[in-house]
């Protein structure tokens, strides 16, 4: 019930009464009776009608279902108290006129959910603060009539209605095995399956886990929710929307200290309590404010950067209130329950957009920039899709741009429709949040362009939150919105149709691809988890029963993403090598890949083709033979001079070669990608 005013400032009345159907039975188990609850359906009412006496308050309104179809529905509610202690209510349902049987309600909670956050911690970064406690008043930046409260992770979502409870014990996870330096997705979800106590207990339910760690694979990714999968599996076998992490060695906390003095170490906690706030709510379901057609919400789902490049500098701190939006409080308090809870509905879904919002928008010409998708016209069935995404400067002056393109990023949206007309929002298993990397896009040249005006990167669109996006036959089209620095472009429509199997081996073949474990596999772009390992052994089937087929070759990929660097899950609380590098194995993997490149000409796979033998140069120089790197990479500047690559990307690929065998590795120095112009 949302009726009354409640304890925060920033804790709205949105007005609202909603709750949850279940259906009941007891049942005999061991010679005993228990009591079975199923959830069946969730409601809500809006705008209801109050009144109050003395001793009861009487709510009635229109009852409106989240799903499915039903008569019209009306419902009273009569709440009794003695002594200002609620004894309980009942409610009564009216459906199509006729009255059902009164239900009898016990008073539970006054929050309207309750949730269990158990926390874990990396040994390398076991230090205090540990959980932030951030006064609001301490740094300058900020509402001039906001409250002087100091808020936490629990005060936060106790003014959105929702008691956290802490776990009080915290397991340390010994990260000082030798060589782990940065977490990859796969080590992260590996690690929430071997180390959450409630991971796989009664679900889907009120549970989260968050663990602090070190550093990502990529140094600007400071807080990540790595957990979101397609349908009931996860990673192989469990639920969805229950874990994230924080990179405690990011650089937004250098400064972090517990109690703080200056401005610098306010900022540093403030951004620190933000930081575990937002991942916590991706596990509610909740996306970006920008996927919801809400760029300009004071929300902690929005990005401080990203309002301020619409609004102002210092704009979204000087106005932010420390609180969620109220389309999200909504959801979080009154939302249909599968769509909200842990480990329910997956990512994405019951989120507002099974219409999704922006899925028509359409830029106007004299746009300074121009987004355009393009991939071959024809995939193999069963074939990972892979798009090159393309900014390009049409001015003539220089534009700064943030070069990650991946939707995992949260700069581009991407709307695929499908063979049978529907239009869907494909989001990404993984969500990033980090540092922008600008790129600096030179003007329009005014005739021929040596690349400098544009930027590509090549991105697997596979699987997402839905599952694989493009598992049946027939013609997709595709869109994408690139949204950063006060742009919105939209861009072009790209057609491509997905063949049908060519032999009954392939149709035979398809249900064993098409899983969870394979698609988490190419999303984490490799992975040597238990959990994911049968993934690991179809996508090893793929690469030999397709050879240098499309789909052998992407497979093979994978496979070689996976083997050829070092894994690390724990075990006994220590985090430990489980799997070695094989350099040598990966790069026999990818040799029938490299051949069909070199092969293949055309612009359309150079993107691909320079990919591969970006992956091939790490792997020799971690098999220690830099003139077989020097060899493949002289021969791709070759075969791109040849097919017409631009002359600045000529150039910057002849810089691959690595100046030490360690140079590549990603346990060596994760950090950003680098500038990588149009290859075409």
């Amino acid at each position: 019930m949302d009726i009354d005013p409640r304890r925060s400032v920033e804790s709205p009345v949105l007005n609202k009464v909603s709750g949850d159907f279940y259906s009941t039975r007891f049942v005999r188990i061991a010679g005993r009776f228990q009591l079975v609850k199923t959830y069946v359906e969730s409601w809500v009412v809006d705008n209801p009608t109050v009144s109050i006496t003395r001793c009861n308050a009487r709510i009635s309104g229109t009852v409106r279902y989240w799903k499915g179809t039903h008569p019209a529905t009306a419902v009273d509610i009569l709440v009794s108290w003695f002594q200002g202690a609620i004894t309980g209510a009942v409610a009564s349902f009216t459906a199509g006129g006729v009255a059902g049987r009164p239900y009898s309600c016990a008073y539970r909670s006054d929050s309207f959910r309750d949730m269990n956050l158990e926390l874990d911690y990396c040994s390398s970064v076991d230090v205090e603060p540990k959980i932030p406690a951030y006064n609001s008043h301490a740094h300058n930046n900020r509402p001039a009539d906001l409250s002087n409260r100091n808020i936490t992770i629990e005060s936060s979502y106790r003014d959105a209605g929702i008691a956290v409870t802490v776990d009080p014990v915290h397991t340390v996870i010994d990260d000082s095995a030798p060589g782990f330096a940065s977490w990859s997705v796969g080590e992260l979800h590996d690690a929430m399956e071997t180390s959450f106590g409630k991971f796989n207990s009664g679900w889907p339910a009120w549970n989260m886990w968050g663990i602090q760690a070190g550093i990502f694979d990529s140094a600007g990714v400071g807080g990540i929710m790595f957990d979101a999968a397609a349908g009931f599996g996860g990673a192989g076998r469990g639920p969805d929307r229950q874990g994230f992490a924080v990179f405690r060695n990011h650089s937004w906390f250098t400064d972090l200290v517990a109690n703080p003095t200056t401005q610098d170490e306010a900022w540093a906690m403030r951004h620190f309590l933000y930081t575990w706030v937002h991942e916590a709510g991706h596990a509610f379901n909740f996306l970006h404010a920008w996927d919801k057609a809400r760029p300009d919400s004071l929300s902690w789902m929005n990005y401080d950067w990203k309002y301020d490049q619409r609004n102002g500098t210092d704009t979204f701190w000087g106005n932010f209130r420390f609180r969620f939006d109220d389309d999200e409080l909504l959801h979080m308090r009154h939302g249909d329950r599968a769509a909200v809870i842990m480990g329910g509905d997956p990512w994405a879904s019951g989120g507002h957009l099974e219409s999704p919002a922006g899925a028509m928008t359409v830029s106007g010409p004299g746009s300074d920039i121009e987004l355009t998708l393009s991939a071959k016209t024809h995939f193999d069935y069963m074939e990972p899709v892979f798009v090159e995404f393309r900014l390009r400067n049409t001015s003539d002056a220089p534009v700064l741009v943030d070069g990650r393109l991946d939707p995992r990023y949260g700069n581009t949206t991407v709307y695929v429709q499908k063979p049978n007309g529907s239009i869907v929002l494909h989001e990404s298993v993984v969500c990033f949040y980090g540092l922008p990397e600008m790129i600096e896009l030179g003007p329009a040249p005014g005739g021929e362009s040596d690349g400098g005006d544009r930027y590509s990167q090549l991105v697997q669109l596979a699987f997402g939150v839905e599952g694989f996006a493009f598992d049946e036959p027939g013609q997709y089209l595709i869109r994408a919105v690139y949204s950063t620095d006060g742009i919105i472009q939209a861009s072009n429509t790209l057609p491509l149709r997905v063949g049908f199997p060519v032999t009954r081996e392939e149709d035979r073949f398809a249900p064993e691809f098409f899983t969870r474990e394979v698609g988490l596999t190419l999303a984490f772009e490799g992975s040597m988890s238990p959990y994911l390992a049968k993934g690991l052994d179809a996508l090893t089937e793929a690469a030999e029963r397709f050879g240098g087929e499309p789909l052998g070759v992407k497979a093979a990929t994978a496979v070689a993403q996976s083997v050829g660097d070092d894994f690390y899950r724990r075990r006994d609380e220590k985090m430990v090598k489980h799997h070695s590098a094989d350099p040598q194995r990966a790069l026999d993997l990818t040799d029938a890949g490299l051949a069909s490149y070199q092969q293949t000409g055309g612009a359309a796979s150079n993107l691909a083709y320079r990919g591969l033998v970006e992956l091939r140069t790490e792997l020799h120089a971690k098999a220690d033979d830099s003139a077989a790197a020097k060899t493949e990479v002289e021969t791709l500047v070759k075969d791109l001079g040849t097919r017409g690559a631009n002359a600045a990307v000529v150039a910057q690929v002849k810089e691959m070669i690595p100046s030490t065998p360690a140079a590549r590795s990603r346990r060596s120095s994760p950090g950003k990608p680098s500038k990588r112009p149009s290859d075409g």
